[in-house]
C-alpha cells in the first residue's frame, strides 16, 4: 500500500507545492532582498517605500556589513546598495548609483527579482522628485555652452519627450521603463559577492552532496535491517544466549553502519573529484569532519528507522517512504534554494539538509571550519544522531528483543 499509493501520493503533493503547481499566493512567491540605504536621505527614504510596493519582493533594511556577511554565509541571495549620491543624482538626472551585490549560486532567485526591480529604478524619477527639472538638468549638461535660444529649443523639445514618456508609462509600464532607462540611466550595477568562477561548480556540488546523502540512508537502513533478518533466521536468538550484553549487539551493528556510511561518502566523493574534477583536496579538513558527522547522523537515523517497525517488510515500505520524501524537502532532488519560502522552512527538518548545506560551505561558499555558521550545522548533524541512536536503543529493547 505504501509503495503503490502514499508514496506517489507523498512525491507529487511535495513536487506540486516546489514547483509552484499548489497553495501558491502573494505572500509565498516573495523573495527575500536585504537593502542598505548608504545615502540616507528623503530621496532614499522614499525609493525604499517604493520598493517596498513590489509583489514580489520582501524588503529588508540591513546594514551592509551584515547584508554581505549573510549573503556570504548563504542565509540571503542579495542586497541592493543605495550609495552616497543618490538624492543628488536623482536630482540633476544622472544616473542613480544603485547597486546590487549577489551570491550567483542563487542566480534564479536574484533573475526573478530583476525582472520587477529594473522597471521600477527606471521610472524612479517619474515617482520621485520633478522629472521635468531632471531632464532640464540632464539636456543642459550635454550641450554645454550654447546660447540661451537653443536651450531653450531643448528644454521645450525635453518638455515634449517628458509629456511622451509620461504618457507611454501610464499606458505601457514594461515597455516605456526601458525608454526612461535609456535616458535616466536606469541600470543597476550587479556585484557577485559569491562568484560564480570558483573552484568547484555548483551543479556538481548539488549532484555529489545530495545524492550520497541520500543513497546513504538508504544503505544503512538495509545494514540495520540485517539484525531483523537474523532474528527472522534464528540468528538472533543464538547470540542472544551467548555471553554477551544485547545492547552489546546493537552497537556493533551500529559501529557497522557508521564505519561503510564513512566509507561510502568517501568513496562517492574521490570518484566526483577524480572522474568530474571536484576539488575535495582544497578543503580536506572540514570534507573528512562533515563526512563523519554525516555518517553519524544517516546511520543513526537508518538503525532507528530499522527497528521501528516489526518486520523487514514493514520496514521496507515505511524506509521507502521517508527517505523519499524526506530528501525530496531536504534538497537531495531539489536545491533549497529553489523552493517556495514554506519548503524552505520545513527543510530543516530533514538530515539531508544540514548535511548538504554544510558541503555547500566548504566547497561552494569556501566558509572556514571555524565559522560558527558551519560549526554550527555539525554540531545539528552529531545531535541528531545521538538522539536517534538513543530512540535506536529504545526501539530495539522494544520490537526487537521482545519478540525474538
Amino acid at each position: 500500500m505504501l509503495l503503490t499509493f502514499a508514496i506517489p501520493i507523498a512525491l507529487i503533493t511535495l513536487f506540486a507545492f516546489a514547483f509552484g503547481g499548489a497553495g501558491s499566493d502573494d505572500t509565498e512567491t516573495k523573495i527575500s532582498m536585504q537593502v542598505s540605504d548608504l545615502d540616507n536621505t528623503q530621496a532614499s527614504q522614499d525609493a525604499l517605500l517604493l520598493l517596498d510596493s513590489l509583489k514580489n519582493a520582501r524588503i529588508i533594511p540591513s546594514l551592509l556589513t551584515q547584508a554581505q556577511e549573510k549573503i556570504k554565509k548563504g542565509e540571503e541571495a542579495c542586497v541592493l546598495v543605495i550609495h552616497k549620491g543618490f538624492a543628488d543624482s536623482l536630482a540633476m538626472g544622472k544616473e542613480l548609483p544603485l547597486e546590487l551585490q549577489y551570491d550567483a549560486a542563487r542566480s534564479i532567485e536574484v533573475g526573478l527579482l530583476q525582472q520587477s526591480l529594473i522597471p521600477t529604478v527606471a521610472t524612479m524619477p517619474f515617482n520621485l522628485g520633478d522629472p521635468r527639472m531632471m531632464m532640464g538638468n540632464r539636456f543642459d549638461r550635454m550641450v554645454g555652452n550654447a546660447d540661451t535660444a537653443v536651450k531653450s529649443d531643448i528644454h521645450r523639445k525635453s518638455d515634449n519627450l517628458f509629456n511622451a514618456l509620461s504618457i507611454g508609462i501610464s499606458k505601457n509600464t514594461n515597455k516605456s521603463s526601458n525608454v526612461a532607462s535609456d535616458f535616466f540611466g536606469g541600470e543597476i550595477k550587479m556585484s557577485s559577492i559569491v562568484a560564480d568562477k570558483k573552484d568547484n561548480n555548483l551543479g556538481l556540488i548539488q549532484a555529489v552532496a545530495g545524492t550520497a546523502v541520500m543513497m546513504l540512508l538508504f544503505s544503512v537502513v538495509g545494514i540495520g535491517m540485517g539484525i531483523l533478518d537474523e532474528k527472522q533466521e534464528g540468528t538472533l536468538k543464538r547470540l542472544l544466549y551467548a555471553p554477551l550484553n544485547p545492547i552489546q549487539i546493537l552497537l556493533g551493528k551500529m559501529l557497522s553502519a557508521n564505519i561503510i556510511s564513512i566509507f561510502q561518502l568517501i568513496i562517492m566523493f574521490l570518484f566526483a573529484s577524480l572522474v568530474f574534477g571536484l576539488d575535495i583536496f582544497s578543503h580536506l579538513s572540514g570534507l573528512i569532519i562533515t563526512i563523519i558527522a554525516t555518517a553519524f547522523a544517516c546511520s543513526a537515523f537508518g538503525v532507528f528507522l530499522a527497528y521501528f517497525a516489526r518486520t523487514r517488510q514493514q520496514v521496507q515500505g515505511l524506509s521507502t517512504l521517508i527517505i523519499l520524501v524526506m530528501s525530496a524537502i531536504g534538497g537531495s532532488m531539489i536545491p533549497v534554494i529553489f523552493m517556495p519560502e514554506i519548503m524552505q522552512k520545513i527543510a530543516v527538518l530533514s538530515v539531508n539538509y544540514w548535511s548538504i548545506q554544510s558541503f555547500y560551505d566548504l566547497f561552494w561558499r569556501n566558509i572556514p571550519i571555524t565559522e560558527w555558521n558551519y560549526i554550527s550545522r555539525v554540531l545539528i548533524l552529531l545531535l541528531i544522531g545521538i538522539v536517534l541512536n538513543v530512540l535506536a536503543i529504545v526501539m530495539f529493547k522494544r520490537n526487537v528483543l521482545k519478540t525474538a
